[in-house]
This record gives C-alpha cells, structure tokens and sequence, in this order.
C-alpha cells in the first residue's frame, strides 16, 4: 500500500491495484481511482508498436519484458506459491551441486552467472528475464494462445549487480545483472535478468527510485497476427532458441499456422 497525497477537505490512502491503479478513498466515503506513475501504451497494430518502442530508444538503456496475460505481475517464481517460503538458497545450493555434470565449463562462473543458468532452465529463482531485444518482448508475450490482452513491460534500472562483492541471496535492493555467455539462448534472446530483494513484492507493487516502469499493452485481437509479423521480421521460436527442440517447435507452427518456410508437397 502507498500513501496518497491529502487534498483541501478530505484524506486520501492511494492502493495499488494490478500495479496501474490507484484508489482514493476520501473522508467523505467515497472512492477515486486513477492511473499510477506506470504509463501505459495501448497497441493493436505494428505500425503502433514500432511508434511506441521509438519512445525507448535513446537511450539505450531499457529492457523489455512480455507477459502473456496483462493481469500477471511482475513476480519471481519463488514469490509464488508453492515456492513462497522455501528457502530458495538451499534450494538453488542443491540445484548446483547436481547440475556440475552437465556443465562442461564451470571454473570463472559466479553465483550469478549459475542463478541465471537456473533460472533459464526453469528453476523458480528471485530473478525475471528480460531483454534488450525490443521485437523478442513482444514475441514472448504473444508465443501461447490465449484470451487476454498481452503485456510487454519496458524498465530502466538505476542499480546493476557488481557481480564480483554481491551476492544474490544477499542482495537486498532491486537491480539488473548482466549475465556472461552462459547459454546460446540467453545471448541470442539478448537476455538479462533483474533481482527482487524481498522476491515476495512484485517489481511494480516497489518505489520507482530503483527503477522506471512502462507498460505496452497488446489487444488479444492483435496476439495472432503479431506473432507472423515478428517471424517475418525472423523473431521466432528458431532464432531465439538455437537447438533443435527450437527449431522443432518453430517448424511445428509453420505447418499449423500455414506460414510455411518451405514449399509443402502436394
């Protein structure tokens, strides 16, 4: 909860609801709501995607993240259930020692680096993803059918992660760590990663002191087509996932959405 400002003849408590909207409830009862310091950008077509990813290009320095569904917050997996309130240090110390067999080259790795490879193979850590890649976003958030409206989040960190005295377990403050070229996946989704102290707060829900937040939200009517334009612009599942399981899936879609790559027989 955020305290709101007080205004001539009445008090006012300011709540965060959905991390954009903000509630009034005012002494004489009754209640106003109105949009939060998130600005937020509607889009339903490319033309008006590219018009607004201009808005973050100089300067470079913000990263973009998509959401599936527009009403999920910006919330590290061990936030959730049923992670919340497992120790995910001892947790992540385990997922280490089992996974040395199957890293080739292990010795220059910092914490970090082996919490950004846990969290690229799925295991629920205190960190998200993002990228500095403006059109793989957008392809995240629209790659599952869904219902909703999408939402791609674009932030600028104040604080990065000195890798060399931090520690992630003990990283208190919100900040972005720059992974190395641990995985072929994160180099070519241009990946890197943000840390929440408290991963039981979302990003949003947060004083914007450490960062700034902008929201793009993307009709459900624009999901299907998006993700064409972006494989015709080579923003697929092939490219940002360099391996064969990739490259399978991306195949796959080609045949169910009759955007084929190939010249099918027949």
């Amino acid at each position: 909860m955020s305290s709101g400002g007080t205004d001539v003849g009445r008090t006012t408590v300011s709540i965060v609801c959905n991390g954009n909207t903000n509630i009034q409830v005012r002494r004489d009862g009754k209640l106003r709501c109105f949009m939060s310091s998130i600005q937020e950008y509607h889009v339903a077509d490319f033309h008006g995607l590219y018009d607004v990813m201009e808005t973050f290009r100089k300067p470079r320095v913000w990263l973009f993240r998509g959401q599936s569904d527009v009403s999920w917050q910006l919330l590290p997996n061990v936030g959730r259930p049923p992670y919340l309130g497992v120790s995910d240090r001892a947790v992540f110390e385990s997922w280490k020692r089992r996974a040395l067999e199957h890293i080739a080259v292990r010795s220059a790795m910092t914490d970090w680096d082996w919490l950004a490879l846990a969290q690229h193979h799925g295991l629920a850590t205190r960190l998200l993803d993002w990228t500095s890649n403006p059109l793989a976003a957008p392809y995240f958030a629209v790659e599952d059918q869904r219902n909703t409206d999408a939402a791609v989040y674009a932030c600028r960190f104040r604080r990065v992660v000195d890798a060399r005295h931090d520690h992630p377990m003990e990283f208190q403050d919100v900040g972005l760590f720059r992974p190395g070229a641990v995985a072929a996946r994160i180099t070519r989704q241009s990946g890197q990663f943000s840390i929440n102290g408290n991963p039981s707060l979302s990003l949003e829900s947060q004083s914007g002191d450490a960062f700034d937040l902008c929201r793009i939200v993307i009709d459900v009517s624009y999901r299907d087509r998006l993700k064409r334009e972006l494989s015709f612009y080579g923003v697929d599942r092939a490219t940002l996932f360099p391996d064969l399981d990739g490259l399978s899936a991306f195949v796959n879609w080609t045949i169910e959405a009759k955007e084929f790559f190939f010249v099918p027989a027949g």
